[in-house]
């Protein structure tokens, strides 16, 4: 019988599970935050893994192994608990034990553990290093025999990230930056600094650098972070994010460089949009040294990429250009949520020495579970709701479009992550100048700065934007520059820099998605939709029919529509 593997992310950043099938093929994935209905829940994913279990319609007494992105091994030797402590809470026992044995053996690599039910069942309990989960998650969905790896976050166990390349012989690690040198937490302290949430808004400065000029700060900035061979430091002084009990991310010296930060929720002036073009500048700078580095060192072709720094579809786009790399693969999940299908994917092959599926890149993530149209329609009828059944859906809705009508669009399995792909999305239509202003203000109630993407079909992207030659972005992990003819006819999703970041629909992959692009460029000229995630602000996207319902009557959206049924308000 072959292994029943779970991977999950409990690392206190976007709580996660993943169920892989019989091959080695991730069959079902989902943050918790999308059944728990709380933004970023950092909670353990308890229901995430009932649903991936119930999903593939297994029990959870049929894992026989779970793989967990976080590897405490790093911490035992260094256990706060006593012996008088663990008696009084005899559940830390089994820490205790594990960290006395660690500190006199002189500290471990990795740590095992077996539950046994109380019908004999076992399961095993893998940990797995950080940033080890990151790369699984980004190399092997790629479908490269052979590239360079790259991998930056916040932080793991003792690293910040790692740098290295990959041949049929295996993985070889030739850097790792060491905590607190972090890219990751480098870019959240401005976003603290700048008046927004760090480890939260950071998409948000990435928006905002467009309006600046990074020119203005970039010499007081440049000193602040220096790159030698693969490695990176950051000046500390200037920082305070790897302090436990201080107030803020950056430190008074940050302040008597560039002036008071910003408070939370304060008016944005031009000096803020210049600072963060500055930190963007400066962070692109330093992720294209590296890797002009490790290309120097391996010559290699071809790069995956893995760690919430990838985050950032920004410096993804350029990547290409600025570096000497051919073929960049980076994936729907870099960041925490993603770690569930690494962790998972990195025992199969390393730990239990099983071959997972690598000969094509991945181009989809839609791993949820998917709604009957009877499941759907019962919901309808529960709630005594009145709705239409479309015989032809893309062609009917695609005509809604054109009449400037803002849609909620819930088809198929749900997307694993946290972007939008055209599963459960808010559709618009991108040629109309009002529109980026209404779905932001009126649906989605954020800011009305941030930008909405545009999603075109794969073989007429380069109809709409300045590519360069096989580059695909199936995930919208990328920002690139709109053909200048073009975007002036699509003032809701050309960016205030003239970029905008792309989805390349897949007809493989998303063929009603795909269809409706079609249909609407009848009626447009434009084989383009505006394309955002079907949640409002402070929410996480939707899963279920009830939760899209629930999003429709609480948003200004105009129409829903659930499989092959149209509502409208």
């Amino acid at each position: 019988m072959p292994p029943v593997i779970l991977g999950i992310n409990c690392s206190g950043f976007h709580s996660s599970a993943c169920l892989l099938g019989p091959a080695g093929e991730v069959r079902v994935a989902i943050a918790e935050e999308r059944l728990t209905r709380i933004k970023q829940d950092k909670s353990f994913p308890r229901r995430a893994i009932r649903y991936c279990c119930d999903a593939a319609g297994i029990s959870l007494a049929s894992v026989t192994d779970v793989f967990i992105g976080w590897n405490p091994a790093s911490y035992l030797t260094k256990s706060a608990l006593s012996g008088q402590t663990a008696f009084q809470d005899r559940g830390q026992l089994a820490q205790l034990a594990m960290a006395e044995l660690a500190s006199l053996s002189g500290g471990v690599a990795s740590v095992g553990q077996t539950l046994t039910d109380f019908s004999g069942s076992q399961t095993r309990l893998h940990y797995v290093n950080h940033h080890h989960a990151h790369l699984a998650n980004a190399w092997f969905p790629s479908g490269f025999a052979e590239a360079d790896f790259f991998i930056a976050d916040g932080f793991g166990e003792t690293t910040t990230g790692l740098l290295g390349t990959g041949t049929p012989a295996g993985l070889a690690e030739l850097a790792a930056n060491r905590t607190p040198h972090s890219l990751g937490l480098f870019y959240s302290a401005f976003t603290e600094f700048l008046g927004f949430q760090p480890n939260g808004d950071e998409w948000k400065i990435m928006a905002l650098a467009a309006r600046g000029d990074w020119r203005k700060y970039y010499e007081q900035l440049q000193p602040l972070l220096t790159v030698t061979g693969l490695h990176y430091e950051v000046d500390l002084s200037y920082f305070e994010f790897f302090l436990p009990f201080t107030p803020h991310y950056y430190s008074p010296k940050l302040e008597a460089l560039l002036g008071p930060a910003l408070a939370r929720n304060a008016p944005l002036t031009q000096r803020e949009y210049d600072i963060v073009a500055a930190v963007q500048h400066l962070v692109e700078e330093v992720v294209v040294e590296l890797l002009a580095n490790l290309h120097a060192q391996t010559g290699q072709r071809r790069l995956v990429l893995g760690g919430g720094v990838l985050m950032n579809s920004v410096l993804n786009g350029k990547l290409r250009h600025r570096t000497p790399y051919e073929e960049i693969f980076i994936g729907g999940t870099p960041d925490d949520t993603g770690i569930s299908v690494g962790s998972a994917l990195y025992g199969r092959q390393v730990v239990l020495g099983l071959p997972v599926p690598a000969d094509v890149s991945a181009s989809h993530n839609f791993f949820g579970r998917e709604y009957s149209d009877a499941a759907i329609e019962t919901e309808l009828q529960r709630r005594k709701l009145r709705y239409e059944r479309l015989a032809e859906v893309p062609a009917a809705v695609a005509a809604l479009l054109h009449a400037g009508l803002v849609i909620g669009w819930f088809q198929g399995a749900s997307e694993f992550g946290q972007r939008a792909l055209g599963h459960r999305s808010i559709l618009a239509d991108p040629t109309r100048p009002d529109m980026k202003g209404r779905v932001n203000a009126s649906i989605k109630h954020r800011e009305g700065f941030r930008p909405f993407a545009p999603a075109v079909p794969e073989e007429r992207q380069h109809e709409i934007f300045d590519l360069p030659p096989g580059e695909t972005a199936y995930f919208m992990e990328k920002v690139f520059p709109l053909r200048p003819e073009v975007q002036a006819r699509l003032p809701a999703v050309t960016h205030d820099d003239g970029t905008g970041r792309l989805q390349s629909v897949r007809a493989a992959d998303n063929p009603l998605f795909h269809q409706l692009l079609l249909d609407f460029e009848q009626l447009s000229g434009f084989p383009v939709l505006l394309n955002t995630s079907f949640n409002v602000n402070g929410m996480p996207l939707v899963e279920s029919p009830a939760d899209a319902l629930d999003c429709y009557f609480q948003s200004g959206l105009d129409a829903l529509v659930l499989g092959p049924f149209l509502l409208r308000k």
